[in-house]
């Protein structure tokens, strides 16, 4: 019976010094994985740009979906007045074929370029 009053109070000492979050999985406190994940998906970097970027922004490529930094090596194309980045010279030519297929909901900005609003 000892052990269990004092196993029963170390848990309700663990739960108030959690701040009551530790049923919830860390859920609200800050650096919990939930919050790392939300904050990851948040921060995306985007597949397409409006102008060309430089060395050392973050990009997502279209085809694989995977982040990388952008380096003078890197391969691009242009696609409705966009500039899109890939994460290797494979993605670039199955880009190519279909645009469309990897970039559904990408803006066109080639009219809006032309005056043709």
């Amino acid at each position: 019976m000892r052990k269990v009053v004092i196993l029963g109070m170390a848990c309700v000492s663990l739960f108030l010094m959690s701040g009551g979050n530790i049923l919830a999985g860390g859920a609200g406190q800050e650096g919990s994985s939930v919050d790392q994940a939300a904050a990851k998906k948040d921060k995306t970097p985007p597949k397409f740009f409006a102008s060309p970027q430089k060395e050392g922004v973050k990009a997502t490529c279209p085809v694989t979906g995977e982040e990388f930094t952008i380096n003078k090596d890197t391969l691009h194309s242009e696609y409705k007045g966009r500039y899109v980045y890939f994460c290797c010279a494979g993605c670039k030519p199955e880009f190519d074929k279909t645009p469309a297929k990897f970039l559904k909901d990408i803006p066109d900005e080639t009219n809006k370029k032309r005056g043709k609003d």
